[in-house]
């Protein structure tokens, strides 16, 4: 058989071996080393025609050679090995050459790499942490314990779409008596929504504290209130409030850009609230907001959501199928909303967020 050295130290051979920046050596079935090239006698010095029982630099020996499995089963392998401090990719591949298989080890530094996916797994891994106290901060802030007023039943569901979402709802009764529900969107998915929810909440309640306070003038006052924020432009917040005198029924409510129109159903019927409104944020001027004045019969629901609901813009038969459900005289509360969340949250493409008040009837 004919030395694989002299292969390997023809001119053209060594030219290309030694013109690689990466290590290379060359192993016979014996296991001894027949050739090494210029960039790993530079490093490691110069281990040719000796016998190979460790990787170049390593202090102790290698438990699974490679290099002999590549010849022995005639298949590449490859391998991750730390040597010195320095992280190397070592890759085998046989090479068959004048009636003889050698294998042919080329070693890549890839410590720099290797750090960079460490310190990137490490940002990851805070970063994951964050999240979670974000996502459990965001879920603390949201009203699981809705009013009990007599005549009325009240539900509420929020289903994120990623760890961390912009929606969000409240649903309390104010120093006066009405009942303050509204149904909000911050803008875009992750930690800067999920805070903006947090702030959204605290300034709705600090808002609706003053008695006799309408819908459009705590619309505006979060206007301002947010403009001090100094957020990106591209951020801004959709509202729909309403304040419910529970006595009468009569509610009178505001929109701030909310997309999808709250409905009331009953009587054989759902009809929609049609009230535009610009959002709250940093490139529309503060401009009172329109109102709404109405009345929830008894036997009515008023159902707030947000646009997550699958179809819902874009099917008519979902419109259909979500007044069917609303219409029902056997679905209340909890079990109305698990419905809905059956027929219309199986993609969830978007945050889902659904608040529910019914006015119950009369007795016989």
């Amino acid at each position: 058989m004919q030395d694989v050295g002299a292969f390997c130290g023809s001119t053209f051979s060594a030219a290309i071996l030694d013109g690689i920046p990466d290590m290379a050596r060359v192993i016979d079935e014996q296991g001894r080393i027949v050739y090494v090239n210029s960039a790993l006698k530079e490093r490691f010095g110069d281990s040719t025609s000796s016998k190979c029982v460790k990787m170049p630099g390593a202090a102790s020996r290698c438990l699974d050679c490679v290099a002999l499995r590549c010849i022995q089963d005639r298949r590449r392998y490859s391998t991750i090995a730390k040597v010195r401090g320095r992280i190397y990719s070592v890759s085998a591949g046989p090479v068959e050459f004048d009636d003889g298989v050698y294998a042919l080890e080329i070693y890549t530094d890839i410590t720099k790499e290797q750090n960079l996916k460490e310190k990137l797994m490490a940002n990851n891994s805070r970063m994951m942490r964050d999240l979670e106290i974000a996502r459990s901060l965001q879920l603390s802030i949201l009203r699981h314990t809705l009013p009990k007023i007599k005549g009325y039943r009240f539900a509420a569901e929020f289903l994120p779409c990623e760890a961390l979402g912009g929606d969000m709802y409240d649903c309390f009764i104010a120093r006066d008596g009405r009942i303050i529900m509204y149904i909000a969107d911050v803008s875009g998915h992750g930690v800067m929504p999920a805070m903006l929810t947090v702030y959204l909440r605290q300034e709705m309640f600090a808002q609706c504290k003053t008695p006799g306070v309408t819908p459009a003038q705590v619309l505006h006052s979060i206007q301002d209130s947010f403009e001090e924020l100094n957020t990106e432009e591209s951020i801004y917040i959709t509202v729909f409030i309403a304040a419910l005198d529970p006595d009468t029924g009569v509610f009178v409510c505001a929109n701030a850009g909310h997309s999808v129109p709250p409905l009331i159903a009953g009587n054989g019927g759902v009809r929609e609230i049609l009230l535009p409104g610009t959002p709250i944020c940093r490139w529309i001027e503060n401009a009172y907001r329109d109102e709404y004045t109405g009345v929830l019969q008894k036997g009515e629901k008023l159902f707030l959501y947000t646009d997550g609901l699958d179809g819902i813009h874009t099917e008519q038969a979902s419109g259909r199928n979500l007044s069917e459900i609303l219409l029902s005289d056997r679905l209340h509360g909890k079990q109305l909303l698990d419905e809905i969340k059956r027929k219309f949250t199986q993609m969830r493409a978007d945050d889902v967020t659904m608040l529910l008040c019914e006015r119950e009837p009369d007795k016989p």
